[in-house]
């Protein structure tokens, strides 16, 4: 073959290489601006949308306002807050959900009106689960030694939680007859997958070492899309969705009509974090002794001001403002009638 033939092939060969080689690097050069472009959209989200205030899992905050005592144990941790003035007899203990901290506002707003209380962490804290997922139910042992040693050792003991802490609630209530009344904001009839964000599902809580049989959540493209865009989320579909799907739905439920004792639970129509407003209506018709409350165009969580937990609130929470501030000004006053009731 001719020198000039193989020169000519040469190069076709190498001009096309450099063709390839200059589409690769345009194709990397997109890839990379489309990362970048990502990654600044996320962080952007993340700074925009991302929940105000102090760090909720922070106990020195707590004791930095004064007026509590720390509690701890094995498990327990948070703080005693006496009662202002003269007490009624008892002790109200109350917890939070999913943002992991111990209830301080209620705790303080209860405690002046003249009760004990005492606003626990049920994770997060040393000693403690680091996710809410495999939380030990019977760390209420060690809450009932110390009331007993240390508080008011007189009936009754009222339990209050606000959503994944109202679930936690209600499987004490149902476990613990020492438990005379609960109060559960935003709850849910069923025990769901715990949150700990590992690739296996886990269970929310546990009881005397063995897991507590959950609905495993189903969590759809576009939810995960703006999870991972730091965007905010509604999951409500999702936990209906997986609740409707679980093939384990009887073993899941939470069995209320199992607790002998007296309670109120509150909900918001329009919550967009979970179906609470359901679950009020299911759990108070399967117990009788429980008094379900379900406000119009409130969200998950009840709030003079929503707006304070930043942008999110409307995607995540639900309800409107004025919505959620009349459910928190109505639901506080039926807290109170009944705590005076039950407490007298």
């Amino acid at each position: 073959m001719p020198d000039y033939v193989l020169t000519r092939r040469q190069g076709s060969s190498v001009q096309a290489m450099r063709n390839i080689t200059k589409n690769l690097l345009r194709i990397m050069g997109i890839i990379t601006v489309i990362c970048l472009i990502v990654v600044g959209v996320s962080a952007y989200n993340y700074q925009h949308y991302r929940r105000r205030g102090a760090d909720p899992h922070d106990s020195s905050i707590i004791a930095a306002r004064g007026g509590v005592t720390p509690v701890s144990g094995t498990y327990m941790r948070g703080f005693y807050y006496p009662a202002s003035g003269a007490a009624h007899r008892g002790t109200v203990v109350v917890f939070k959900g999913s943002d992991g901290s111990n209830n301080d506002e209620l705790a303080r707003q209860i405690r002046d009106q003249g009760y004990n209380v005492m606003g626990l962490y049920f994770f997060g804290q040393p000693g403690q689960q680091q996710y809410l997922a495999n939380v030990p139910l019977d760390f209420f042992d060690e809450v009932l030694t110390w009331i007993k040693s240390h508080g008011d050792d007189r009936e009754p003991i009222t339990v209050v939680g606000v959503s994944k802490g109202a679930e936690l609630v209600a499987n004490l209530a149902i476990r613990y007859p020492e438990i005379d009344n609960i109060v559960l904001y935003t709850p849910t009839a069923y025990n769901y997958q715990g949150l700990d964000y590992q690739r296996e599902a886990s269970p929310s809580f546990a009881w005397r070492g063995e897991p507590v049989d959950y609905v495993r959540l189903r969590f759809f493209f576009t939810n995960m899309v703006r999870f991972f865009l730091n965007l905010p989320v509604s999951y409500r579909k999702t936990y209906e969705q997986s609740t409707a799907e679980a093939t384990n739905l009887e073993a899941a439920r939470i069995p209320i009509e199992q607790f002998s004792g007296h309670g109120l639970l509150f909900a918001g129509d329009q919550d967009a974090m979970w179906p609470a407003d359901t679950a009020v209506r299911e759990l108070s018709d399967r117990n009788k002794n429980l008094e379900g409350v379900v406000y119009h165009d409130a969200g998950h969580l009840f709030d003079e001001d929503i707006t304070h937990y930043g942008p999110m609130w409307s995607t995540t929470l639900g309800g409107s403002i004025d919505g959620n501030r009349m459910a928190k000004n109505q639901s506080d006053a039926l807290l109170f009638q009944r705590l005076q009731t039950w407490h007298s």
